[in-house]
């Protein structure tokens, strides 16, 4: 058997690798040099920069066989708008490109100031080359500083300027590759310093620094070569000449203990000996240890006494499992001139010492593993015991499972629960080992909270004193996903003959549920169900809302068409009261909806079509396969890989509404399996009603979901939950709000609504909660002059208002764990942060440039910026009926 070494050993031998060593101006090219490696024999070399549709030859030079550069012209740089991207071929193979150890993510190199425009790079797979910062105006004319003095926190630079007044305040831009802060400055008249005094919120790094003037970007030149650093809170700052640009080059304050020593006590606490050397030490200082927990911005402190010749703290083992993210570990030296100081570890010191210990946490057997990060500061996580579980077997209505790693749970049983997703009502029965559940024995007819609702498994573990310690959705180990079909189906009667359907399906994560609907003793079903009429069209949205492209385009048919279009929404639904009065719409599970559903020949819904029919969407169900199916959609697609492929329907969507060429040749063609014919390029209907009349002023902050968040406890725990309400607490933040008299108008998704609605309470005043269903989205965006949103496709209808988006990504590579259907760079266009304090930032750029909006194209994202997309989508829908591709403003579609 060959050992993990031995095979790390053959892959270096045989993988071949092309490595990014290091990339640099010239007069009239962007150079890349590469190191080849395990390629025995290159016959030909061939690189292109694509940008958009254009594919350029790049030129290239060979030598030594291992050395390759990559020269791509100035003027190529000139031409890209959002990013391009450089494709290297040998031998006529597409390469990966990686970075080589030699060329450090981070450096000043990565970013390049070409002809005013400031790009930055990223070698990953390709070379990706980003005009990131598109929104600002740079400018070549240089700004002469002088360092004169540093401090404590305080850096002073000589800068004459007759237009300034004493105190007047100037604001300095850092930047660092996809990253930007700013920095206020304060001006002396008398002494003609620029005084700085705040720079916490630069992190490790180089920044290379600007300086705003007349809303225009003017690089710092410094004019002195030898410069000291600087001590802040958290780091040492040394000012840098670079050729003429200035720089400051930002390293973490640090410690080197000789040895850190970690026990646990009385299965309730630990404590922390950390030994330092003397040079370390200040006799004058008071010491604490510094928690930090960076995903969930939360973070404690804990005094540090010197017992021993080593400074110890106590840490209650509650504090530790606060959370399941992960905690790092600083010393905080409290005196005149405070300083948070990480470990610099080597192995050595956590040899010495025990890392990994087991605890029991609410009734739990948890581990905790201090560990030295990458940045070799001191890290330490948790894991709860994993809880395996599974449906192996569906035979008819009885459930075969397992159940495993119970012994992990202390004096706790654990038990199989079915819960309505409406209500949250629940049946449960205990499980362990291998079990068989027959459902026919459960009152399924007596859970339902609504005639069509869905119930959903999971497991759950209570312990002893019966509260619920791990509640997680059961999988099927033989799920076949497809939206409109099931592997069991059951009908029941009640008393009053009323006919209940069931159905075991799966989720598109093999989570294992129950769809139900009821068909009320007195529908009557017509004789023939399969005879559909073509100008009957059924429109909606999710079956609780009337505020997306459904309802605009429910109007627009009733006004200028003959179609007999009727739109369906339940009557207990916010959006039902302004609408109710209105011809055609019709109460969901009605007896008018059962009837018009019967006989509809069209569907069209913004969501799966299970929305829209008070039946499963599934053949054999009253005529359902001789319906034409419409996806009106609810956004733009090309970020997040969603659910609508075609392979996940045994009875896809005829038509499949899109915005661009783009959306529909790369994302919906090429990754989602439909044909041309099947696609039609219009616009969304609700694009219609974005008509902006006044200048709005305010901000709006509207989230988006996460897929993997399935119960209370995971939605309260997750970095998702604690992101939000950190931000809305943010004391930099609120005091922009304050002092620019805004406020933040904050939309959860209707999924978080609740849980932010009773968990935040006390908000400052400037922070405005908006229920569910009190105005419509599209009021909302109207109505605000900056929208603040992660990853949602909402965000294209506030582009095409012409105002800025703010992108918050603090967990893109989990969201986009199932990969992302095109670049970043396309479609999410305007500010991107990654963490809060750069988020803040973007707010404040935009708030200090009165909301103008990024400078940005749209037109690869969205084609037609009119009023008529509701036009096209009715002429896309007749031409489907027709049996022919409808042209559409002179283009087939």
């Amino acid at each position: 058997m060959i050992g993990s070494r031995t095979l790390r050993k053959l892959r270096n031998y045989i993988i071949k690798r092309v490595e990014a060593e290091k990339h640099y101006l010239t007069d009239t090219h962007l150079v890349f040099e590469f190191r080849l490696t395990n390629f025995l024999l290159i016959r030909k070399v061939h690189a292109e920069f694509w940008n958009n549709d254009e594919h350029l030859p790049v030129e290239y030079e060979l030598t030594k066989r291992d050395k390759l550069k990559i020269l791509i012209p100035l003027n190529y740089l000139d031409r890209i708008e959002t990013g391009a991207k450089v494709k290297i071929f040998i031998n006529k193979q597409s390469v990966w490109l990686t970075e080589h150890a030699s060329y450090k993510e981070g450096d000043f190199n990565e970013s390049l100031m070409v002809n005013e425009r400031y790009l930055t790079t990223r070698v990953k797979k390709t070379l990706t080359i980003s005009n990131r910062f598109s929104e600002f105006r740079f400018t070549g004319s240089e700004v002469p500083v002088a360092v004169s003095d540093s401090g404590y926190d305080r850096l002073c630079l000589e800068w004459k300027n007759a237009d300034l007044e004493n105190g007047a305040e100037v604001k300095l831009y850092a930047f660092k590759n996809r990253q930007f802060k700013i920095l206020n400055g304060v001006y002396d008249e008398s002494s003609g310093l620029l005084v700085i005094e705040d720079f916490l919120e630069l992190t490790r790094g180089i920044w290379r620094l600007f300086m705003e003037i007349d809303e225009v970007l003017h690089p710092l030149r410094a004019e002195a070569k030898e410069i000291e650093s600087f001590t802040t809170l958290r780091n040492e700052i040394w000012p840098v000449r670079r050729g003429k640009a200035f720089y400051l080059e930002v390293h973490p304050n640090f410690v080197r203990p000789e040895r850190i020593q970690i026990d646990n006590f009385e299965d309730r606490y630990f404590r922390i000996a950390i030994t330092l050397t003397a040079e370390d030490i200040m006799d004058e200082a008071h010491y604490a240890l510094f928690m930090d927990t960076p995903k969930s911005g939360r973070n404690s402190t804990y005094p540090l006494e010197m017992i021993d010749g080593a400074l110890q703290a106590v840490i209650p083992l509650a504090d530790l499992h606060e959370s399941l993210f992960a905690k790092r570990f600083f010393i905080l030296q409290q005196s005149d001139q405070p300083k948070v100081a990480q470990f610099m570890l080597d192995t050595h010191q956590l040899r010495q010492t025990a890392v990994r210990f087991k605890v029991i946490t609410n009734s739990q057997q948890t581990k905790l593993h201090f560990y030295k990060r990458k940045d070799k500061s001191l890290g330490m996580k948790v894991s709860l015991p994993k809880l395996r579980r599974a449906v192996n077997d569906i035979d008819g209505f009885r459930l075969n499972g397992f159940i495993g790693s119970t012994d992990e749970f202390i004096d706790s049983t654990a038990y199989l629960l079915l819960e309505d997703r409406l209500s949250l009502e629940s049946r449960q029965v205990p499980i362990q080992d291998r079990f068989t559940i027959d459902l026919e024995d459960w009152n399924l007819i007596g859970l339902k909270s609504k005639h069509k609702t869905i119930f959903d498994f999971f497991v759950v573990v209570e312990n002893a004193s019966g509260e619920v310690i791990r509640k997680e959705k059961i999988k099927y180990l033989k799920a076949d996903y497809r939206k409109d079909n099931y592997y069991s189906h059951k009908v029941l009667r009640d008393d009053e003959q009323n006919e209940h359907h069931f159905m075991i399906t799966t989720t598109p994560f093999d989570n294992l549920k129950i769809e139900t609907f009821t068909v009320p003793a007195d529908i009557r079903i017509p004789a023939d169900v399969t005879a559909k009429d073509p100008n009957v069209w059924l429109v909606g949205e999710r079956s609780n809302t009337a505020q997306d492209n459904g309802i605009v385009l429910f109007h627009w048919l009733r006004e200028n068409t003959d179609i007999e279009a009727y739109y369906v929404i339940e009557e207990d639904s916010l959006d039902y009261e302004p609408i109710q009065h209105m011809k055609n719409v019709l109460v969901f599970g009605s007896p008018e909806h059962f009837e018009v559903a019967f006989r509809a020949g069209v569907l069209l819904c913004t969501h799966d079509i299970e929305n829209i029919l008070p039946y499963k969407p599934a053949s054999g169900f009253f005529g359902y396969e001789n319906t034409k199916k419409i996806f009106l959609q609810h956004g733009v697609l090309g970020r997040k890989n969603v659910e609508y492929h075609k392979r996940n329907y045994e009875l896809p969507f005829d038509l499949f509404i899109v915005s661009s060429e783009p959306e529909k040749e790369a994302v919906v063609m090429e990754e989602m399996g439909y044909s041309d014919e099947e696609v039609a390029v219009t616009g969304l209907a609700r694009f219609d009603r974005l008509v902006q009349n006044k200048e709005p002023r305010d901000i709006l902050l509207m989230p988006t979901w996460r897929d993997w968040i399935n119960t209370d406890e995971a939605f309260l725990a997750s970095e998702y939950y604690l992101a939000y309400t950190n931000l809305i607490q943010n004391e930099k933040l609120l005091g922009l709000l304050d002092e620019h008299n805004i406020n933040l108008y904050f939309y959860p998704h209707y999924r978080a609504q609740n849980y932010f609605q009773h968990g935040i309470r006390d908000m400052h005043e400037r922070i405005k909660f908006i229920p569910l269903g009190s105005v419509t989205v599209q009021r909302l965006l109207i109505r605000h002059a900056l929208l603040i949103t992660d990853y949602s496709s909402v965000s294209f209808d506030f582009t095409l208002l012409n105002k800025p988006v703010v992108f918050y990504h603090f967990d893109v590579d989990r969201f986009f764990r199932r990969g992302i259907l095109r670049p970043i760079d396309e479609t999410f266009i305007g500010g991107i942060a990654s963490h809060e304090e750069e988020l803040v930032s973007i707010i404040e750029d935009r708030i200090l440039h009165d909301f103008a909006n990024f400078d940005i194209d749209i037109s690869g994202i969205i084609k037609y910026q009119d009023q008529d997309n509701c036009r096209r989508i009715y002429e896309s829908v007749q031409g489907l009926l027709e049996g022919e591709q409808v042209v559409v403003d002179g283009e087939l579609s």
